[in-house]
């Protein structure tokens, strides 16, 4: 295999990993909100409010550091607002998760004309920049793949270890997956269910929006209207894919940054733009079908 071959193999793994960081943050914070009995059919709306809350926390500090701590705190209260509706209002999970999704477009629409004068395009900002690994970036191809990342891919592996780690090997993680089952068990015990629920549709507020952040101030440095584009709901189809474990969300969101990857590249080739770009959610309905196929036919057997 030639040195182009194995150049054009490294960019496209290299452009995997940068697009399956948005998703597994995401997908592992719809897990957490999930198990805990809370559907997480807002993650599209949480990576919308983190991405343009990272640039106006960027914008207006200077740091990319603090960009990023504002727009992860951003989604995590509007995370909280689905929270008090689903959870203490008792409203239907359903309506109340698409709706958040309406509201913050709409939301960041406002703000970004009262902000930046215009609802399309925010203005430049300081960006989290990429780090070289210090022996692997020397080594030919692995280096090319693996180095000159952001922190936040290395971090959303560490996340995705984390999460798995608390939520089947802690007490924490125990009392987290009976409020979603059985939640009588949790107040037999003297503990509130709503707060389990209250902590874990925060976390997955934080983990979404810092799925968003990535968008807007490592991968970019500027929020745009377009900008999540769907990757919310193509994370839903990665935790349920991933089968509401954090750690094989990993391998999940891989999946689908790959196709993303791929649909980059082939738009560099001329291909119609139109049909390349339904790649992503054309794997998302193929996923999301043969789960529920394979469901039916484990409950007819």
């Amino acid at each position: 295999m030639g040195n182009e071959q194995l150049s054009l193999i490294a960019s496209v793994l290299s452009a995997t990993l940068r697009m399956s960081v948005p998703l597994g943050f995401a997908a592992i914070g719809g897990a957490i909100s999930e198990r805990s009995g809370i559907i997480a059919l807002g993650l599209e709306g949480y990576m919308t409010i983190g991405a343009f809350f990272a640039v106006l926390g960027a914008y207006t500090t200077n740091s990319a550091a603090f960009g990023l701590l504002a727009g992860a705190l951003a989604a995590g209260i509007f995370a909280l607002i689905y929270g008090f509706v689903s959870i203490h209002l008792k409203a239907q999970q359903t309506v109340s998760g698409l709706g958040m999704n309406t509201i913050a477009p709409g939301l960041v629409a406002i703000l970004m004309v009262a902000i930046f004068g215009n609802k399309g395009k925010s203005a430049l900002t300081p960006n989290l920049q990429p780090i070289e690994l210090p022996v692997i970036s020397k080594i030919p191809f692995l280096g090319e793949v693996f180095s000159g990342h952001t922190i936040l891919l290395y971090a959303f592996l560490l996340v995705a270890v984390l999460s798995w780690v608390i939520m089947y090997k802690t007490p924490e993680g125990i009392r987290l997956r009976s409020a979603g089952t059985n939640p009588e068990v949790i107040e037999a015990l003297g503990l509130s269910v709503k707060a389990i629920q209250y902590r874990a549709v925060f976390a997955s507020g934080i983990l979404a929006g810092i799925g968003g952040a990535y968008l807007s101030i490592a991968q970019l440095n500027f929020y745009s209207s377009d900008m999540v584009s769907g990757r919310g709901f193509i994370a839903i189809a990665v935790f349920v894919f991933a089968g509401w474990n954090p750690v094989r969300c990993i391998w999940a969101s891989l999946l689908f940054g790959f196709t993303e990857a791929i649909q980059m590249r082939l738009q560099t080739l001329g291909m119609p733009s139109q049909i390349i770009q339904m790649l992503p959610y054309f794997c998302t309905l193929l996923v999301l079908a043969n789960i529920r196929t394979s469901r039916k036919k484990h409950h007819i057997m």
